[in-house]
């Protein structure tokens, strides 16, 4: 039975109907407007399907360790694309409404934006991760499956924005849909790569450790705790991005941001490295020990690219695959 398939557990049905109710609640909401710009769309649709294979690839050249499990990744894009979309439209209006009515009168109309993002989008989307690791506990045990898990469910979010966008921008420009739609997909496709995808993997890992799922064991206030501080770094990267600040400075602003947002990601994949390598330590005294220069695939970085000289790297790195491999799926 696939890992993902659990009819028997009351998470899968919560998924199962979410996807359900979420796929057709955002088909309704968006098919006037990608009817509308329907030929534009798909003339546009091979840089989405790029985008998406680019994306995958930056997420998956952060798993050096080879945790992926591409079933589970590619349901929880899917769940990212669908329900937390649907729940973000109906509920942005209403918080930029309510924000504009608390501030003063102006300010309330600029940050609500700001607010609006992350706060109706974030905690739908830690929802899927919840569901996802919930669902897959037999194969999602760790920080790094938490992160892989908030990266795919935050990406599928991220791909139909970007679409949506595409098709509001193509009826909305008087010159030309092709025009609109292609220049705003472009701008997202670059400034993607500190978006969604990164905002809800950061909180992904505080996900993994508050249902205990780490190497180093927490009592369940310090779980809660880090849990917490995970979910309002990601919550406040997405406002940070959205808010009204520095607009003068255009391009160079958003490049400081994309610049600091990706440390604060590395510091946190850093971290979700340290425990993968914990986890690959210890179940490899269960196998033959490698060769050296492959059992350096759980070593750090730095080691492994050391352990590669004098070597045939491509043997060696064929060989570290399935090294890897055959650790990992000790745990399942």
């Amino acid at each position: 039975m696939h890992e993902f398939f659990r009819p028997q557990a009351w998470t899968w049905w919560v998924f199962v109907v979410s996807v359900a109710l979420g796929t057709a609640g955002v088909s309704i909401a968006v098919a006037q407007s990608f009817q509308a710009a329907s030929e534009s769309l798909w003339t546009i649709a091979p840089l989405f399907a790029l985008t998406l294979a680019i994306f995958v690839g930056i997420i998956l050249l952060s798993d050096p360790y080879r945790s992926r499990r591409p079933w589970v990744l590619l349901l929880a894009m899917i769940f990212g694309a669908t329900v937390p979309t649907w729940l973000a439209i109906h509920a942005n209006e209403h918080i930029v409404r309510i924000t504009a009515d608390l501030l003063p009168q102006g300010v309330g109309a600029a940050w609500g934006a700001a607010a609006a993002g992350p706060t109706s989008e974030e905690w739908s989307k830690m929802l899927g991760v919840f569901l996802v690791m919930l669902i897959a506990s037999n194969t999602m045990r760790r920080p790094m499956h938490g992160l892989l898990a908030g990266a795919f469910v935050g990406l599928g979010f991220q791909i139909f924005e970007n679409v949506s966008y595409a098709a509001n921008l193509a009826t909305a420009d008087a010159n030309s849909n092709l025009q609109g739609a292609l220049g705003v997909t472009i701008l997202r496709s670059l400034v993607g790569i500190a978006s969604h995808w990164l905002y809800t993997g950061i909180i992904g890992v505080g996900v993994a450790i508050a249902l205990g799922r780490s190497i180093k064991q927490r009592s369940l206030p310090a779980r809660i705790g880090a849990f917490i501080g995970f979910f309002l770094l990601g919550w406040g990267l997405h406002f940070i991005w959205n808010a009204p600040l520095g607009e003068d400075l255009g391009i160079v602003l958003m490049a400081i941001k994309i610049i600091i947002f990706l440390v604060i990601f590395s510091f946190v994949a850093r971290y979700a490295f340290k425990e993968e390598r914990s986890y690959l330590e210890q179940a490899s005294t269960h196998l033959t020990q490698p060769a050296p220069a492959v059992a350096a695939a759980i070593a750090p970085r730095r080691q492994r690219r050391k352990a590669l000289k004098g070597s045939d790297k491509k043997q060696v790195k064929r060989e570290r695959k399935q090294y890897l491999d055959q650790l990992q799926a000790l745990a399942h």
